[in-house]
């Protein structure tokens, strides 16, 4: 019996990269998707927040969004406010696209709804 070989060897390091890098990209995303969704739930939960119009919320998640280093590409764009099943919501709905290897890109897209308080 023979162990792995060089070119085997190889092959994993190469594939344990791979994933080691897919990882790290998609785990960025997510985080910064998470503290998206943090700021649009505590800006919804403010008291009276229903009564806001979409430029005073969109303000005040823009301002948490440079305090919080979101990226700019998370624009104004991204931000409705619409009405739900329980009164109005605060929606934002983007796509990220990184680079990830030579022509491949990994591309995510995130949603989230948060219920503007009375």
């Amino acid at each position: 019996m023979r162990g792995a070989g060089a070119t085997t060897i190889m092959a994993m390091i190469f594939l344990a990269l791979l994933v080691l890098t897919f990882l790290i990209q998609m785990g960025t995303q997510y985080t910064q998707y998470l503290t998206v969704r943090s700021i649009l739930q505590d800006v919804a939960e403010q008291p009276g927040s229903a009564d806001k119009s979409e430029d005073e919320l969109w303000g005040d998640v823009s301002r948490r969004f440079r305090l919080n280093t979101v990226p700019d590409e998370i624009g104004e764009e991204h931000f409705s406010v619409r009405d739900g099943d329980d009164g109005p919501e605060m929606n934002i709905d983007y796509e990220v696209r990184r680079g990830f290897l030579g022509n491949i890109d990994i591309v995510a897209q995130f949603s989230y709804s948060a219920t503007l308080q009375d």
